[in-house]
């Protein structure tokens, strides 16, 4: 399933509550009532990845009215705002960055009384059960200093921000990251604890680290000792994530700066720019080289990949 946006700005102010109703039932069924005068101003994006569903809303003030769980899934929310979630039959104060799981035994309601964000994903409960050390741990309030909610948070939201449709036959690999990476957030059994560190958190540290590097790929810095120290882990351990997918390092980082320099030959604003100057700009140093492995990989030197854009 490709990601699923939808903006308020693109409707009539008329339209607005019925519509986002419509698109976030798509994830949890509930009920919303937007506060003020104002119009109802929501982003949201959606994906659903295997049996694990991602939902990410940026709205202004809600209430959200959530009827019992039929469905015995975990919704799992990280906060970006102050809100009040009455969970245990008693307010539970929300601030930016706690992580909780939505307790689905009876109607809830949850105000969100400023604009903020929310990050929600929701896993089947059979899923996480039989391997969390105890069901008292679903009631915790996580923050997303803990690394096990910080790794999930990000790897979560990189799913939405990568708009490229998941095969139907990746997307269970997808899944079992996320869900050993929310088994290991509430408290795993041994067992379960190791799978989830091998699998989910090696997984979530190779995505963050290509997110990394795509947020650096012009900065001169960039390396495997800069980028090393950056995320906090050891060059053997970053080296080590890129093996077993089948590439290094350094292959990673030449492959996606030779899509940079193509898609920037594509660009009309750098039409004015020679191929080399494009090249060191993308952090290649040496040109020849770069001349070889662009033709490598494009079956095509840069000039004619230039001129094929420019003739169309």
């Amino acid at each position: 399933m490709s990601v699923v946006q939808f903006s308020t700005r693109d409707t009539a102010e008329n339209l607005r509550r019925e519509l986002v109703e419509a698109v976030y039932n798509g994830h949890v069924r509930t009920g919303l009532d937007f506060h003020g005068e104002g119009p109802v101003e929501i982003d949201v994006a959606l994906r659903g990845v295997g049996d694990v569903h991602i939902a990410f809303a940026n709205t202004t003030p809600v209430t959200l009215v959530t009827p019992s769980d039929e469905e015995d899934l975990l919704y799992l929310s990280v906060a970006g705002g102050n809100g009040v979630h009455d969970a245990r039959g008693e307010d539970l104060f929300i601030r930016p960055g706690d992580v909780n799981v939505m307790r689905r035994d009876r109607t809830t309601v949850t105000t969100v009384a400023e604009r903020s964000s929310c990050l929600s994903i929701a896993i089947p409960r059979r899923l996480v059960a039989d391997r969390i050390s105890s069901s008292d741990n679903l009631l915790k309030t996580r923050s997303l200093r803990d690394p096990a909610a910080h790794l999930l948070n990000s790897y979560a939201v990189s799913l939405l921000h990568n708009h490229v449709d998941i095969p139907e036959a990746d997307q269970a690999v997808f899944a079992a990251h996320l869900v050993d990476l929310a088994v290991l957030m509430l408290g795993a059994k041994r067992d379960s604890g190791q799978q989830a560190r091998k699998n989910g958190v090696r997984a979530a540290r190779l995505q963050a680290i290509k997110a990394d590097i795509a947020a650096h790929l012009c900065d001169p810095r960039l390396s495997l000792e800069w980028l090393s120290r950056r995320r906090g882990i050891s060059v053997p351990y970053v080296r080590a994530l890129f093996y077993e997918e089948g590439t290094s390092f350094t292959g990673h980082v030449t492959a996606e700066r030779l899509d940079h320099v193509h898609g920037l030959l594509a660009d009309p604003g750098f039409r004015h720019h020679t191929i080399a100057a494009i090249a060191l700009m993308v952090g290649f140093g040496d040109i020849s080289w770069f001349n070889q492995v662009f033709r490598r990989r494009f079956q095509a030197t840069p000039s004619d990949i230039r001129q094929s854009i420019v003739s169309n």
